[in-house]
């Protein structure tokens, strides 16, 4: 191929210095993140380890030696004017370990797990909120290993240097002075989306440089020579970007647009179907390099659920571990298809649907409107233009996908550029007028900037994701926290050897309470993890019968659970629904990497609610949910109706039998918990028409094998027609047993 040969030179020592940058040294860490996938789950670590380095490096040099060289170094400048007041920013909360909740919920626990060479261990049962991709947390974990906790962090100032390096090259050609130029990046990077970040386990930072990088490759006017080296490192880049986040694909599909349409749009219609051949021909291989970094992960929950995006879009996968639909977290983002197309600019008037911070500086609300003006003005200018399209079509995909406000990163900083080249522009074109004139011109857009950057350094210097104060409020703490920097790699050496004798007690965790999976994995990283306070993954037969397997195979294990004060009732709830129950509790003080900061959590006893009984039959207890295993009725009708007229009202006498092995309990405390009979109709295709119709209540315990007679009223529907009326038991707000796998009585009922 015309292409690969053209490879051969570019791989020299010459090209390899050349290509040696600051972004290719702070890029080499990714690699391993991604390599390791591929190897860890070999037994021998140690050639694991061997193999992934080895790789890693070979990987490395390819792409140093391929990428683009960049012609200007970075002005002097850029180091005091940017890097310093970025490094500022990051001290202000540095010294306080990250205690943000997506961090001990999972993002640790992930760390630890892949580190060792498997997310899921036998014995696991879908431990932390979700599998989610691992390989930012495994690039994180390098540097936790290496700096400490506090200071593991610091990858992500490290991503900022490089994200400003790359602004800075795509600005050149418009900000010729070092000085100018530096203090518009530094402007581009004062979003406080971006800042609130920098201190934290977060991944979203991560692959902000890989998507620039993948946009200055598709701007770029492109010829036939060198195509397929510049397809591969663009594959390779949003492949990365794309394994770091999966949301990043809404990004990847401007820059490919954007790289395809400047490859091939060229006036000679011949010449253009010659490189659309081309294109073709090098597609296949560009595809196995963009999936190869996600590859690992996607095949290993494809194995383990039968969706390779596990939970996501479940209604096409059809994991039998999730229930069917879309996962949507209506807290979010835009409602509806005209929300969705106005959200960037709406937003700013609603940042309480933006995220858990409600607070917002606008910047990708500038930019959204911005950018239809820059495709009209920067008629001559196809980065701009390219820009604002990415910015434009980029905004709809995620207000369309989500809405939330961390997921679009990139587009802050590319409406931080369109605002800059603005303020160019109009200096440019009103650069013979008068003085007064030209500053007015240029006056609101720069006070737009000022306003927006102002702001959003007032809202970093109070908040952050972890809600950690910063060192300026905290004098005296800052005084004792500050001796933990590079010490502070074990949780152990924090925790006196009285209470981690308890944890060692610990043969298996009962994950009841958020927050706590951090803990785990640090204190106990051997031991599996079955986590009950996840509703969706019991939401199916299939899940419901794995997680009674995995329980079965933990039989005569010391399990244990940990929760706090606050949480303990949410947490016993969460045990009887899955039958089991909670024992003696321990109070443990966790010391998070510090002595001064600790959680107050109690660890305690768990088992199967049946071992704590005489007999074998399990009394169900009042005010908690029902196990599982007590979803199990059957339901008859002794005169059920074959005709009803329209709305007309109708006592049955229905028949429910216990076929469990669980006494149910009579009446509750509240209606909460409390066990029905209910009906609700259906037309004849079973299209749902109505769950609120008769209720009759349980008030007497019922045993296994037990049988009661309930009366229960049903209404008709008000039209005429062939319904269903269908019977089944509810545990108010728990569950219909039905739902959980219980039989339900189905009846043709004609209404006249």
């Amino acid at each position: 191929m015309t292409g690969s040969s053209s490879w051969r030179p570019a791989l020299g020592l010459k090209k390899l210095r050349e290509g040696l940058d600051l972004g290719a040294v702070i890029f080499f860490p990714y690699l391993p993140a991604i390599v390791w996938q591929y190897f860890g789950p070999l037994h021998n670590k140690p050639l694991a380890w061997t193999l992934t380095m080895v790789v890693s490096v070979a990987v490395w040099y390819v792409y140093v030696a391929l990428k683009e060289r960049s012609s200007e170094r970075l002005p002097w400048q850029f180091w005091p004017i940017v890097a310093l007041p970025l490094l500022a920013i990051y001290a202000l909360r540095a010294d306080f370990p990250d205690i943000s909740f997506d961090v001990l919920n999972y993002h640790v626990f992930e760390s630890e797990r892949i580190l060792r060479g498997a997310l899921y261990i036998p014995g696991d049962f879908f431990p932390a909120s979700a599998p989610i991709n691992p390989t930012p947390d495994i690039l994180t974990g390098f540097y936790r290993y290496i700096f400490g906790y506090r200071l593991g962090t610091i990858v992500n100032f490290l991503a900022l240097i490089w994200i400003a390096a790359i602004l800075n090259r795509m600005l050149r050609d418009y900000v010729r002075a070092g000085w100018l130029r530096s203090i518009a990046v530094l402007f581009i990077l004062c979003t406080e989306q971006i800042l609130f970040q920098v201190n934290e386990y977060m991944v979203d930072l991560l692959a902000l440089p890989l998507l620039l990088e993948a946009t200055l490759i598709a701007i770029t006017p492109q010829d036939s020579k060198g195509y397929a080296k510049r397809a591969a490192l663009l594959a390779f880049l949003l492949g990365i970007a794309t394994a770091f986040k999966l949301a990043n694909l809404f990004f990847a599909v401007p820059i490919v647009m954007l790289y395809v349409f400047n490859f091939v749009w060229v006036d000679d219609l011949g010449r253009r179907g010659e490189l659309l051949r081309k294109l073709f021909k090098i597609t296949p291989i560009a595809t196995a390099i963009f999936l190869a970094p996600i590859a690992p992960f996607s095949i290993f929950l494809y194995k383990l659920t039968g969706n390779p995006i596990f939970p996501l879009y479940n209604g096409i996968f059809k994991s039998p571990y999730w229930p069917q639909g879309v996962a949507f977290d209506p807290r979010w983002g835009p409602w509806g298809v005209l929300e969705s197309i106005a959200w960037p600019v709406l937003m700013f008037f609603k940042p309480y649907r933006l995220s858990e911070f409600s607070a917002y500086s606008g910047r990708l609300s500038i930019g959204y409107l911005l950018a239809p003006i820059c495709l009209i003005v920067a008629k001559r200018n196809r980065d701009v233009r390219a820009i604002a399209f990415i910015t434009l079509i980029g905004a709809i995909l995620w207000s369309a996908s989500s809405g939330y406000i961390r997921y679009v990163l990139l587009l802050e900083l590319t409406s931080g550029l369109l605002l800059i080249w603005l303020v160019w522009f109009i200096w440019k074109k009103t650069v013979s007028s008068p003085r007064w004139a030209k500053l007015s011109a240029q006056g609101a857009l720069c006070l737009l900037l000022a306003a927006q950057s102002a702001l959003a350094l007032n809202y970093v210097s109070r908040w952050e994701w972890s809600t950690r104060e910063t060192i300026l409020n905290r004098e005296t703490f800052f005084r004792e926290e500050y001796l933990n920097l590079l010490r502070d790699r074990s949780l152990a050496s924090y925790l006196p050897n009285s209470d981690l004798a308890l944890f060692k007690n610990v043969d298996v965790w009962i994950e009841t309470t958020y927050k706590t999976s951090a803990i785990a994995a640090l204190l106990t990283p051997k031991a599996p993890i079955i986590s009950v306070r996840m509703p969706n993954y019991f939401g199916t037969n299939a899940a419901r019968q794995k997680f009674s397997d995995v329980l079965q195979a933990a039989e005569g294990k010391r399990m244990f659970t940990l929760t706090t004060h606050e949480n303990m009732e949410e947490a016993r709830t969460a045990l009887a629904a899955r039958g089991l129950s909670m024992g003696k509790a321990h109070a443990v003080p966790v010391y998070y990497f510090s002595k001064s900061f600790k959680f107050e959590m109690l660890l305690a006893e768990v088992s199967p609610s049946w071992q704590n009984k005489a007999a074998q039959t399990q009394a169900a207890e009042k005010g908690l949910p029902l196990s599982d295993m007590a979803f199990k009725a059957r339901l008859s009708v002794a005169d059920a109706p074959a005709v009803m007229r329209a709305g007309q009202k109708y006592s049955i006498r229905v028949l429910l039998r216990n076929d469990s092995k669980v006494v149910w309990p009579g009446r509750q405390p509240t209606w909460q918990f409390q066990l029905t009979v209910g009906n609700r109709w259906l037309t004849e295709a079973g299209a749902n028409i109505t769950n609120m119709d008769g209720r009759a209540a349980l008030f007497q315990d019922l045993g296994p094998s037990q049988t009661v007679e309930l009366p229960l009223t049903v209404t008709a529907p008000n039209e005429a027609g062939d319904y269903i009326l269908q019977l089944d038991v509810i545990q108010e707000g728990v569950a219909w047993f039905g739902d959980r796998g219980s039989e339900v009585l189905s009846l043709k009922v004609k209404v006249e």
